[in-house]
């Protein structure tokens, strides 16, 4: 399959002449849900040209394939379909229902390129297991390489680190960064199923920055509203978020 955003020669994401397969992807996707009549109405294109597109007749080209793409994100209610997913109605909300479900893996990404087109971004950190997916997702729809941070040692030839902070309690909390080697100067995008807890998202940040990498985004499918001005997030790094909880 093409890859619908492709790494420039400054590294920023930006979209390309083959979206398409993106776009596609979506709308197969949405159509289990839509029909063609309603899906005309996101995206803004006729009926006829979606059914060829969808059943793979023809495919949307250059700049009509960007088009047709930012209608349908910029047309889905991301809040309404986080909460039908996952149940959320004001209490609980269970992430694994929509970041386990590979459908909304594709659209959620598509939605992150989107939002962080033309803006630097070598490399990719998932902040939480549930987020993994959607890296993956989008490390292999951009070619950017993947960090990990996990509770326990990975064996690999890689840079691995210790990170050591302190949780809400006061009690000593350890994790493990998974580096590439050479990795100074990249700029990283993180993600997270939630917002993540400040102790652990500072310190990280605080580490990242001794290792003379860059944060270049932070993206949550679920924001608390109350953690977001906890975060150490260095000035001029976009953050989104889909639902504020």
């Amino acid at each position: 399959m093409s890859r619908a955003f492709r790494k420039s020669n400054n590294m920023t994401i930006s979209l390309s002449t083959d979206a398409w397969s993106i776009i596609v992807d979506v709308l197969k996707v949405l159509k289990l849900k839509y029909d063609y009549k309603a899906l005309s109405k996101i995206t803004g294109f006729p009926v006829s040209t979606l059914t060829r597109y969808i059943t793979g007749k023809t495919a949307p080209r250059g700049s009509k394939a960007e088009r047709l793409l930012r209608n349908t994100l910029n047309n889905i209610n991301f809040p309404a379909l986080i909460a039908e997913y996952s149940g959320f109605d004001g209490g609980r909300l269970d992430l694994t229902k929509v970041l386990l479900n590979p459908n909304l893996v594709k659209i959620i990404g598509a939605y992150v390129l989107e939002e962080f087109a033309g803006m630097k971004i070598t490399s990719i950190m998932p902040l939480d297991i549930l987020s993994l997916p959607l890296a993956s997702y989008l490390s292999i729809t951009t070619s950017r390489p993947l960090h990990l941070v996990s509770p326990l040692p990975i064996p690999s030839p890689d840079h691995l680190m210790p990170l050591i902070f302190s949780d809400d309690g006061g009690d000593a909390r350890a994790y493990w960064l998974l580096l590439r080697k050479n990795c100074s100067r990249e700029s990283i995008l993180f993600l997270s199923s939630r917002t993540p807890e400040p102790c652990f998202f500072n310190k990280l940040v605080e580490r990242l920055v001794d290792e003379k990498m860059e944060i270049g985004g932070l993206f949550m499918v679920a924001a608390k509203e109350e953690l977001l001005g906890e975060l150490r997030i260095p000035p001029g790094v976009k953050r989104s978020y889909l639902l504020v909880i």
